[in-house]
């Protein structure tokens, strides 16, 4: 039988690659809700959406820790019956930012585009609201 010595090391960095996979997906906190809402990342912020009677409220954290809203801004787009509706966010207390007035109805896609304003950093996500 032919050696093949270049090949075992590609075989055995590939094995731990997927065995590290798993762990990777969890890597920037909980995945579970904390305030009633749906939970998504965007890049390494874990972005909680909650519908709220006067607007929508994002929650931001990153490895189960609140990341403040001082410093970040974004737009809501809501893709439901009729036209997108595009809805600016605004820093509230902590680590929450606010789209008040925004109403998003069941069924709806809302996608959210998060800025840093520090670093001009972008990240989205989307939501499929139920």
């Amino acid at each position: 039988m032919r050696a093949y010595p270049g090949r075992w090391p590609l075989l055995a960095t590939l094995a731990l690659a997927a065995a590290l996979a798993p762990s990777l997906a969890l890597a920037h906190g909980s995945m579970k809700p904390r305030h009633g809402g749906t939970v998504s990342e965007a890049g390494e912020t874990v972005v909680e959406l909650v519908r709220e009677a006067d607007g929508i409220a994002l929650y931001l954290s990153d490895e189960d820790e609140p990341v403040p809203s001082a410093g970040m801004a974004g737009t809501l787009t809501v893709k439901g019956p009729g036209a997108p509706v595009e809805v600016a966010l605004a820093p509230g207390a902590a680590n929450r930012l606010e789209a008040k007035g925004a109403k998003v109805p069941a069924g709806a896609e809302v996608t959210v585009m998060l800025l840093d304003q520090a670093t001009r950093a972008k990240s989205f996500t989307t939501f499929a609201v139920k």
